[in-house]
């Protein structure tokens, strides 16, 4: 029996478009951020550095206004922030975003980036405090390179937590895949933080091998999940929702996975293409099969 007194004992998630928009937009804010410290310690170019700032950044203003949307009012948000409750997933999602939005913002304000690559020239001149193309040094910087890092660690919490929140209900679809859900997550948000800055024309090597990999990875757990099979699955796998996840998982995994092993500059573009709209259709997908899934359990 699934009803007492006529009330659904499962209920059905509510979330309207914000939701899944949030998911994909802070996902990618989030694995940009870790990215751009990446390309940083590691020698990489001025440019894919301050572009992942930026991409950090935006992501985060554009988060906070889709997440109190989906809450109704700001002063819900902002009672959210009153008191950590680190067993609630949404607390720890509120501040994670409030803290990831200051030190993104922090770091694009405070200064351009210093990158090994650059700081290893030789100064032009005699007397010359820099090396070429590379901005005076100041105090802000090193408080800048802080605050990309504390939003690198808050990123990486960005890109995962919304796979730990929705498996910790009692929606069967996402319970019987709690353990996969973070993980999957983060590598859609990955793809489409690397190939959002190839899109931006950072040509890195680096960067295309991190999207291949992530496709990879959306190519397994596609699998996994059909393989897998269950009653808990079924909305992944019939009627709409199955459709809306099939398309998902082939914009994401096998499409950009093919067009990046062909190699030719046209189809890595489609490639970067394709990841990005591949993961926001995959988090419409989950948020839609979150739906039947309750319906199915409150016949």
């Amino acid at each position: 029996m699934s009803r007492y007194y006529d009330v659904p004992l499962l209920k059905k998630p509510v979330w309207t478009w914000e939701v899944p928009l949030y998911f994909f937009v802070g996902g990618a804010a989030g694995a940009a951020a870790v990215i751009g410290v990446a390309a940083q310690l590691t020698g990489g170019r001025r440019k894919i550095v301050r572009d992942a700032r930026w991409v950090a950044m935006i992501g985060a203003t554009l988060s906070t206004p889709l997440l109190i949307a989906d809450l109704g009012r700001p002063s819900r948000f902002l009672n959210m922030l009153r008191v950590f409750k680190p067993q609630s997933p949404m607390s720890v999602g509120a501040w994670t975003l409030a803290v990831f939005g200051t030190a993104s913002a922090g770091a694009v304000a405070l200064g351009a980036p210093a990158s090994r690559r650059l700081a290893g020239r030789r100064p032009a001149a005699r007397g010359a405090g820099t090396a070429p193309g590379q901005p005076p040094r100041t105090a802000a910087r090193p408080v800048g390179d802080a605050a990309a890092m504390l939003s690198a660690v808050t990123g990486l919490v960005m890109a995962t937590y919304t796979g730990v929140l929705i498996g910790a209900t009692a929606i069967p679809v996402w319970k019987k895949h709690v353990s996969v859900l973070p993980i999957h997550f983060g590598a859609s948000a990955l793809a489409s933080a690397a190939s959002l800055l190839e899109l931006l024309g950072n040509k890195e090597p680096a960067l295309a091998k991190l999207a291949a990999a992530a496709a990879a990875f959306e190519t397994f757990t596609g699998w996994r999940i059909e393989a897998g099979g269950g009653i808990e699955s079924e909305p992944l796998m019939h009627g709409a929702t199955g459709i809306t996840t099939r398309i998902g998982g082939m914009f994401s995994g096998p499409l950009p996975l093919i067009l990046r092993a062909i190699g030719t500059r046209n189809t890595r573009t489609a490639a970067a293409a394709a990841a990005l709209l591949g993961s926001l259709i995959t988090r419409i997908a989950w948020i839609e099969a979150g739906k039947a899934s309750a319906d199915r359990s409150n016949p």
